[in-house]
């Protein structure tokens, strides 16, 4: 096989690939890439056995040829090349090599007959979304997903596809500190069949979509589900997701029905000093704490080792006592990135009861961030 392919294409898809590797993976083949050539195209793909990604790429090849090409080595010297275009060649020893003007490089590659056979696409595809509802979704949720926690269903995103006779997609996560609960109408039903479909997705899975997501032409991302796996299409790119098992928390019972709106505030005027107090929280995180008085919040963290710091916030309070509560700036933060408007209400019962952030700008979007003793 000797074809000729645009550096910037093959290097860009190559690290889309390379984020689905584990570094240590559970099988050395694990570390290569599957390469099935046909007469009209040439299709890329890479797995940890839970996730997998393709891409088919639009060359002319002209003969049948499958191999495995190592990941990592092939993107470090792709890297360093300054040539518009590449030539990839193989012989029958399932060798790589890559010319690029004066520079060439041989890649010892593998038998393809190693690889863990990729499981097939769920049919039908469901429904699609414009990548950037999706995308927006995920940015709002993923922070508050698990990692690598300890209690194993926490470590999942829960997608909801659904809504009849308009589409709707909802997103969940929580690590059991905060929670994030957002929903967007958005979508086209691709089948008669408008049930609402599930997904427990690993985060991982969640943030490769969203590098597709975050640099891409086409205007619709389509769905599909069966009992084990997810999949979604997304131009030449195919994506896979093994589903995670498990009883996922009973969430709507942690959001207080009406909580007691203490304070609104522009986002900015929140998130800006907020960052500025936390400073001196350290790596630690030291809990930062919220003096809610009468038209103003004021901001303040203590850490031992290196001092303190506040700041006032003008706000609009709806409380006449002073009301203390602490929190971990990391989640705070978090919340403020990600929220979709520019307006924040915080919402809280008492000191030690869940805070819900909202915004007007979205009414489905609901964060909720547990307080730390202080």
């Amino acid at each position: 096989m000797k074809i000729e392919l645009d550096r910037t294409t093959l290097t860009k898809t190559l690290k889309l690939m390379h984020s689905v590797l584990d570094r240590n993976p559970k099988m050395a083949v694990l570390k290569y890439l599957l390469v099935t050539a046909t007469p009209t195209g040439l299709t890329l793909a890479a797995t940890d056995l839970e996730l997998g990604l393709q891409r088919t790429l639009d060359v002319t090849v002209g003969v049948s040829e499958s191999l495995l090409m190592p990941s990592d080595p092939l993107v470090d010297f792709l890297r360093e090349l300054t040539t518009e275009t590449i030539q990839l060649t193989t012989d029958s020893q399932h060798a790589i090599t890559i010319s690029a003007g004066k520079a060439k490089a041989k890649f010892k590659g593998l038998d393809p007959r190693e690889y863990p056979a990729l499981p097939s696409l769920p049919e039908p595809w469901l429904c699609s979304v414009p990548p950037a509802d999706l995308d927006q979704l995920l940015a709002e949720t993923l922070p508050a997903v698990g990692e690598a926690d300890a209690r194993y269903i926490l470590n999942a995103i829960r997608l909801q596809f659904g809504g009849d006779p308009e589409a709707s997609v909802e997103a969940v996560g929580t690590d059991g500190h905060r929670l994030v609960v957002t929903k967007r109408k958005t979508g086209t039903w691709l089948t008669k069949d408008h049930r609402p479909q599930t997904v427990l997705m690993p985060k991982k899975a969640g943030k490769v979509l969203r590098s597709l997501l975050a640099d891409t032409e086409e205007e619709q991302i389509a769905f599909s589900a069966s009992s084990s796996l997810a999949a979604f299409r997304l131009g030449p790119y195919r994506i896979t997701s093994r589903l995670m098992e498990g009883n996922y928390p009973l969430y709507e019972k942690v959001i207080p029905a009406k909580p007691a709106i203490r304070f609104t505030v522009p986002k900015l005027a929140f998130e800006d000093p907020l960052r500025r107090v936390s400073v001196i929280s350290g790596r630690d995180a030291k809990p930062i704490t919220l003096a809610i008085e009468e038209n103003r919040v004021v901001l303040k963290a203590v850490n031992v080792d290196l001092g303190e710091a506040t700041e006032a916030i003008d706000t609009q309070t709806f409380t006449k006592e002073q009301f203390l509560a602490g929190f971990n700036t990391h989640y705070l933060l978090d919340a403020l990135e990600t929220m979709p408007g520019d307006d924040c209400e915080v919402h809280m019962d008492s000191p030690t009861a869940p805070c819900v952030l909202t915004t007007p700008q979205q009414e489905h979007w609901r964060h909720v961030i547990m307080p730390v003793r202080v």
